[in-house]
């Protein structure tokens, strides 16, 4: 669910007894019953980061409350005042998931959507990541949305502690808590430097991540994501794939091909990876290597068309002379 609603916090006591007394007998919380009935805790029976700043939201404002907790967090001082026109949507009274991301990436930052699972948020406070998170406090027929920022837990006591609303320290129950994240779909997010990986990042949606500040032309912050993502995961070619697009669509071809020199050894079985050297090659002068390297990619798929243009457009320029006195001479298996 992508679009969210805020109502002002001083409504809340009366709206959240509203919803407990109609839900009374059939609210539940399976990911806290499924939590205490393990025979051992995935994480510290109790952390609080109590240095995560506090923002007490304006009216209709939780959104922007929220995100300027984390950023702050990250040593980025912004004022919800300064977030409130890039995510705070007035005719709807409240913000969107997908703007408060967005805003986030405007400062350098991976906006991360963690697992919708209450190992995930737990394991994330645990390592230090305070998690924003979207809760329903009111009914699934008259939602009332609200972010909110989790900053720790006491599973002796099965509390939940919060920045929420008006309240530096908000605390409920973890049952409860569940019953209002739920309804959002557990939907949580870290915001953190492109250079810090939260402690449950999956490949896929950090590269994914990645790639989104690429798209707002955020292209340091991209590359010190791509680059996290290539320490983590080098076996992965994707990652860099990515890495190394990002430094020839920036012109940055001298780096492209130091990567693609130190890693060919490792993807010589790639088609797509030859193709791509093939390019970085051709940018840095190096012609006939240029041709090599379509040439290999093209072996290991003879059929592919876009490999078949590269052999065509590098054998055309394979005559001219290299610009480059150290242009690498490739084999197609390195050893």
């Amino acid at each position: 669910m992508n679009l969210s609603f805020n109502i002002d916090t001083r409504l809340l006591p009366g709206v959240l007894l509203l919803s407990f007394l109609l839900l009374s007998g059939c609210a539940t919380a399976p990911q806290t019953k499924a939590l205490y009935e393990r025979s051992s805790m995935p994480v510290k029976p109790t952390v609080e980061l109590t240095d995560v700043p506090f923002f007490p939201q304006e009216k209709y404002q939780c959104g922007p409350a929220a995100l300027a907790t984390v950023l702050n967090y990250q040593k980025i001082k912004v004022s919800p005042d300064t977030l409130t026109p890039s995510i705070y949507v007035p005719e709807r009274q409240g913000s969107f998931q997908l703007e408060v991301m967005a805003a986030a990436r405007q400062y350098g930052q991976v906006a991360y959507v963690i697992n919708p699972s209450m190992d995930a948020l737990l394991k994330e406070v645990e390592a230090g990541n305070p998690v924003l998170v979207l809760q329903n406090l009111g009914l699934e027929s008259y939602p009332v949305w609200h972010f909110s920022v989790v900053v720790g837990y006491d599973l002796a006591s099965s509390t939940m502690i919060l920045r929420s609303g008006t309240t530096r320290r908000w605390q409920t129950s973890l049952s409860n808590f569940e019953q209002t994240w739920l309804r959002s779909n557990y939907w949580g997010l870290v915001i953190t430097d492109p250079s810090h990986l939260p402690t449950t990042a999956e490949y896929p949606a950090w590269l994914k991540a990645a790639y989104d500040l690429e798209s707002v032309q955020q292209f340091r912050a991209a590359e010190k994501a791509y680059l996290t993502a290539t320490r983590t995961w080098p076996e992965q070619k994707n990652a860099w794939l990515a890495l190394t697009n990002l430094y020839y669509q920036q012109g940055q071809t001298a780096k492209a091909l130091e990567v693609f020199s130190s890693i060919m050894s490792e993807f010589s079985k790639s088609a797509e990876m030859w193709n791509n050297y093939a390019y970085v090659l051709q940018a840095e002068g190096c012609h006939k290597a240029a041709f090599k390297a379509a040439q290999c990619g093209l072996k290991l798929s003879p059929n592919d068309l876009n490999l078949q243009a590269t052999v065509a457009e590098m054998r055309s320029n394979s005559t001219l002379l290299s610009s480059q006195r150290h242009c690498p001479i490739l084999k197609c298996k390195p050893k």
